[in-house]
C-alpha cells in the first residue's frame, strides 16, 4: 500500500542553519557566547513582567478573545502609531499578531496570489523566505542592503528595477536591516516608494527593530508622502520590550488590507493569547524608559563590535554582519569558533552570495559576556 505524498510547498525551504553548529556542542562543557540568535538580555518592562500583572485585566483570560486584538490594545498601539512613527492610523486599521511572524504570513496570504512574485531585499531576515513559499508566493532575492553599505550613494531604483516582472506583486523591505543593520534614509525610502508606483506594487515594511536605530533615526515607510495607502507595516514587542517569547506584535495598513488579513488570522490562530496581550499593553504603557535603556546599551555593544571584529559600523539593529572568509566559505572558521563556545548564524541563510559572511547577534548576552566572546572569536580569526 502506497502513502500519500507530502506535499511539495515546503521542500525548497531548508532545515535549521545552525543544525552543523550545534551538533559541534555536543559534550563541549566550556562558555558558551550565543550569537546565533537574535534574542534580548534585557528584563521586560515590570508592567509586562509575569506575575507582576494582572492576567485579568481584559476579562477572563482563559475565554476565547476578539480575533482583531482586544480593542483597548489597538487603541494604545495606534496612539504609539501616531505620535512615533507618523501613520495616520485607527484602531480598525490595527490587526494584533502572534509576533511580526504571523503578521508577515498574514500580509502574504491576504495580498498576494498563488505565483505572485515578491521581491525580498537581500541579505534578508531568513524566515521570509519560508513564509513566501508556504503562502505559494514566489520569493525574488535582490542584491541591496550591502551593496548600499559599501556604497550609499548607489541608484535605489537601479538595483531594483532589473528583477520586477508582470508577475511582482510586494517589495519587503526590513529597516532597520536584520542581518547587516544598514538603516535607510528618508531619500532612500522615497526611492523604493517611488518603484513600488511605478510599477503597482504594494510594500511591506518590516519596523522589528525600529527603536533600535544608531546612526540616524528611523523613518516609516508608510509616513512618507502617498505612500500610506500602499503599505502595510509589521512591528513587534519581542526586540523594543524583551518580550520575545509572549509572541506579539502587530500589523497596520489600509482598512481593506487590515480587513483581508484579520481573515487570514482568524483562520490560522484565531486569536492572540490574552494574557500576552495584557503582558505588551503593559509594556506600551510603562516601558519607554526600557527602550532608551535597550538602545543606548545595545549601541554600546554595536560600538564593541566594530572595535574588536573591525568592519562596518552597525547603523541598526541587534546584528552585525561580519564577513569572515574571502571568497569561500565562512563554515570551517563557524566550526572552529563553535569548538570554543562561539556560535554565529552562517551567512548563507540571509541570502545567495553571503556564505563567506556570519551574523553575530549582539544583544542576545550582557556586556561582558559579549567581550569575552568577541574576543574568543578574534583570536579564532587570527589564528585562521
Amino acid at each position: 500500500m502506497s502513502l500519500p505524498a507530502i506535499g511539495r510547498r515546503t521542500a525548497p525551504m531548508r532545515e535549521s542553519g545552525f543544525a552543523m553548529l550545534a551538533r559541534r556542542l555536543q559534550g563541549y562543557t566550556g562558555p558558551r557566547y550565543p550569537f546565533h540568535i537574535g534574542d534580548n538580555v534585557l528584563t521586560p518592562p515590570e508592567t509586562a513582567e509575569w506575575g507582576r500583572f494582572d492576567p485579568a485585566r481584559l476579562g477572563n483570560p482563559y475565554r476565547y478573545a476578539s480575533p482583531n486584538g482586544e480593542e483597548v490594545l489597538r487603541l494604545a498601539v495606534a496612539e504609539k502609531l501616531r505620535h512615533t512613527n507618523g501613520l495616520d492610523v485607527g484602531p480598525d486599521e490595527v490587526l494584533i499578531t502572534v509576533g511580526a511572524t504571523h503578521g508577515i504570513a498574514c500580509i502574504f496570504q491576504a495580498l498576494l496570489d498563488p505565483g505572485d512574485e515578491v521581491l525580498i531585499l537581500a541579505p534578508h531576515w531568513p524566515l521570509v523566505r519560508g513564509i513566501a513559499l508556504c503562502a505559494g508566493v514566489v520569493p525574488v532575492e535582490v542584491p541591496f542592503y550591502q551593496a548600499l553599505l559599501d556604497q550609499p550613494h548607489r541608484d535605489v531604483s537601479e538595483l531594483i528595477s532589473p528583477y520586477v516582472t508582470p508577475r511582482t506583486r510586494l517589495l519587503y523591505v526590513i529597516s532597520p536591516n536584520n542581518p547587516n543593520g544598514l538603516v535607510l534614509t528618508a531619500s532612500q525610502l522615497d526611492a523604493l516608494g517611488a518603484v513600488a508606483e511605478r510599477h503597482g506594487l504594494w510594500l511591506l515594511a518590516d519596523e522589528a527593530y525600529e527603536h533600535y536605530a544608531f546612526a540616524r533615526p528611523h523613518v516609516s515607510l508608510a509616513s512618507r508622502p502617498g505612500l500610506a495607502s500602499r503599505t502595510v507595516s509589521a512591528f513587534t514587542f519581542s526586540k523594543s520590550y524583551a518580550l520575545a517569547g509572549t509572541r506579539v506584535g502587530y500589523v497596520a495598513g489600509p482598512t481593506a488590507a487590515i480587513a483581508a488579513m484579520r481573515k487570514v488570522a482568524t483562520h490560522s490562530v484565531y486569536n492572540v493569547a490574552l494574557s500576552a496581550q495584557v503582558a505588551a499593553l503593559g509594556a506600551l504603557e510603562t516601558g519607554q524608559a526600557v527602550v532608551l535603556g535597550a538602545r543606548e546599551r545595545f549601541q554600546h555593544h554595536a560600538r564593541l563590535v566594530a572595535e574588536r571584529l573591525g568592519g562596518h559600523a552597525v547603523q541598526g539593529g541587534s546584528f552585525a554582519f561580519v564577513k569572515l572568509s574571502e571568497g569561500g566559505s565562512a563554515m570551517p572558521l563557524l566550526e572552529r569558533a563553535a569548538d570554543r563556545g562561539v556560535t554565529l548564524a552562517p551567512g548563507d541563510l540571509f541570502g545567495s552570495g553571503f556564505a563567506a559572511y556570519a551574523r553575530l547577534c549582539f544583544t542576545a548576552c550582557d556586556t561582558p559576556t559579549l567581550v569575552e566572546g568577541l574576543d574568543v572569536l578574534a583570536d579564532v580569526i587570527r589564528s585562521a
